[in-house]
């Protein structure tokens, strides 16, 4: 780190941003995915609970669905398993906002 070079705080609330892979409405076997979360009219949040350092999802409306419903040691393994949730329901993450 250079001299008067600030780290970079990040934070314990961070917003993921949809977009439709190729443009086609989101798939969805039991109709959990919310069309939302691509509008943008709903957001999807990774939040650190300060007392277990862990990392959860929560959204702004509606309910986090059942496979996301899991805690992670770190904000990369819980991106990670978002892409892996909503890739196979034909929705990439393209944003993460601090």
């Amino acid at each position: 780190m250079t001299m008067g070079a600030e780290p970079k705080t990040r934070s314990d609330d961070r917003i993921f941003i949809f977009e439709a892979i190729d443009g086609t409405l989101p798939k969805s076997v039991y109709g959990l995915t919310d069309p939302a979360l691509v509008e943008g009219t709903n957001r999807l949040h990774a939040v650190k609970d300060h007392e277990t350092c862990l990392w959860y999802f929560r959204q702004e409306r509606g309910y986090v669905p059942e496979r996301l419903k899991c805690m992670f040691t770190s904000f990369r393994a819980a991106k990670k398993h978002a892409e892996m949730y909503y890739n196979s329901r034909n929705i990439k993450i393209t944003e993460v906002i601090d």
